[in-house]
Order: structure tokens, then C-alpha cells, then sequence
């Protein structure tokens, strides 16, 4: 009984080990994408700069909503659903500024309503990764979708995949 009672403490040992390393992998991706994407927002602002100052304000204006959710969420462990889809809808909004008609998004009104919760900035951070590594252009849109099935939250999008060519 007492072997038992030592394998089931060190199992709860090891699962609390494999919790915290899987907490600091995400802390550190998130770090890691903040720079990444303020490197490109920059560039698209200054852009706009010239060409549309009226976009350029409003882009900005965005921009500065995304940076106030990463601060205000950073610390939090889980979000309601609803609060990360209205950041989501913020960083779409940016890449809509930036890729205009080549890019579309679908996000279900049903989401709003459930009471799910979800790790801060995991939308942003799928929705970053589906624009990197698909094609994004005005003759082959990416299509992005958000969705619930079942008691899943469902990413998906029309899987325009970047062709790697050989040197």
C-alpha cells in the first residue's frame, strides 16, 4: 500500500513538473512573437504614414489596444472566450489594415455566448501562425475561420501553403 501511496505522489510530482514547463514554453513564445509583431506593425504603419495618414490613425489606434490586452492579460492563466474574441477581432482588424482583400475571417456569433475560457493571446497567436505560413494575396485569399464543434474551439483556414523552393 505504501509503494502505491509513493507511485501515486511522485506521478503527481511529474504531472505538476510537465504543468510548469509547459507554462514557461508558452510564456516564452509569448515573448518571443510581441517583437515580431510589433516589427511588422511598425512597418505597415510607417507605410501608411504617406500613403493613407487617415488608416495610419486608425491603425495606430489598434495597435495600441493589442499592446493594452498583452499587458492587461499577461499574468492571467485563462480568459473568457468572449474577451480574447474581441482581441482577436482587434489583431484581425490589423491584418485586414495590412493585407487588405487578400485576407477574410469568419468568426461565429455563437462564440460570444458560451462560457468557455481560453489562454490569453492563443487566438493571436494561431491567427499569426496561419498567416505565416499560408499564401496571402489578393488572387488566392487566405480564409480564415473560427468556430465552436462540439465542446472544441475550431481554427481553420483554406490552406494556401507557402511553397518552399529548393536552391
Amino acid at each position: 500500500m505504501q509503494e502505491w501511496k509513493k507511485s501515486a505522489e511522485q506521478e503527481k510530482r511529474q504531472q505538476q513538473i510537465i504543468a510548469k514547463t509547459e507554462s514557461a514554453k508558452f510564456e516564452s513564445l509569448k515573448t518571443q512573437i510581441d517583437p515580431h509583431f510589433l516589427f511588422n506593425s511598425l512597418n505597415v504603419l510607417t507605410s501608411l504614414i504617406s500613403e493613407n495618414p487617415e488608416k495610419a490613425e486608425k491603425f495606430t489606434t489598434k495597435l495600441s489596444k493589442v499592446y493594452r490586452y498583452v499587458l492587461e492579460q499577461r499574468n492571467k492563466e485563462l480568459v473568457p472566450i468572449s474577451e480574447e474574441l474581441d482581441f482577436a477581432k482587434t489583431y484581425i482588424d490589423l491584418l485586414q489594415m495590412r493585407f487588405e482583400n487578400a485576407i477574410r475571417f469568419e468568426i461565429s456569433a455563437e462564440l460570444h455566448k458560451t462560457e468557455l475560457k481560453i489562454v490569453p493571446l492563443s487566438l493571436q497567436l494561431l491567427l499569426e501562425n496561419a498567416v505565416k505560413h499560408n499564401v496571402v494575396s489578393v488572387s488566392e485569399p487566405l480564409t480564415i475561420k473560427i468556430y465552436k464543434k462540439d465542446e472544441f474551439l475550431v481554427i481553420e483556414n483554406n490552406k494556401n501553403v507557402k511553397q518552399i523552393l529548393d536552391r
